[in-house]
């Protein structure tokens, strides 16, 4: 049955080109609000991209992406910045400061979303995040010192700290151990079906895609050459 309800977001045509190449070709999806949606396919094909189109991290070349029915390019400054501290996005790299520790790269989200936060507040908030990922190095350590798992995890302690209600993964599970997998899993079974969130991700893990079933678009070469909609895909748990 359609809604006439607005989409969360909407692609409408969006091509993105780097150096001559075009990397996403005349895009256009939506993505509900509190769904669960991945970018599927082999690796070139244009996922990784594309969630970075929809998050608004890179700029289209042409097409319009919309968000709650607002072209994100024509936003004010203000409605940019509610967007933005409702989203949280983990790369596929960690892309951790090299030259800040730990609490460093947590604490910054904080002071540019929530400048009149104190310390103290800013404090709390970072070693919560900090124990839920379940990382047993100290907090003072700098991203060198970690393994590349504990790298992805403090990057997705960044990504949740502001406590945002829209999710974007590009590989989430890659370089996790077992006990990290499960614990991650577990954090985002209860962001999807508990908070009923909006987590939009790009994986080639088959049992991560299994268990957090829902929307999937598969990319190929820059476009969509297949997609599976379900509605309502997070009220539904393996």
């Amino acid at each position: 049955m359609s809604s006439d309800k607005t989409p969360l977001f909407e692609m409408q045509g969006i091509s993105f080109v780097a150096n001559d190449y075009t990397i996403i070709e005349d895009l256009s999806l939506t993505v509900e609000e509190g769904t669960i949606t991945a970018f599927l396919g082999e690796p070139g094909g244009g996922k990784s991209s594309a969630l970075k189109l929809i998050a608004g991290i890179i700029t289209p070349t042409s097409g319009k992406l919309l968000y709650n029915g607002k072209d994100v390019s024509m936003m004010t400054r203000k409605e940019n910045e509610a967007y933005r501290v409702r989203t949280g996005f983990m790369f596929q790299n960690s892309a951790l400061w090299q030259n800040q520790n730990v609490y460093q790269n947590l604490e910054l989200p904080l002071r540019i979303h929530y400048p009149k936060m104190s310390a103290a507040e800013r404090k709390k908030r970072i070693y919560e995040v900090y124990t839920l990922v379940g990382c047993e190095k100290p907090i003072t350590i700098r991203p060198a010192g970690l393994s590349i798992g504990e790298r992805k995890m403090i990057g997705f302690a960044r990504a949740i700290i502001c406590n945002p209600d829209i999710l974007f993964l590009d590989e989430p599970t890659e370089s996790l151990d077992e006990r990290t997998t499960n614990i991650f899993v577990s954090m985002l079974k209860d962001f999807c079906y508990n908070k009923k969130h909006t987590l939009i991700y790009v994986s080639h893990d088959a049992d991560f895609v299994k268990t957090f079933d829902g929307n999937r678009y598969i990319f190929d070469s820059g476009v969509v050459t297949d997609k599976i909609i379900r509605t309502k895909s997070n009220e539904i748990q393996d």
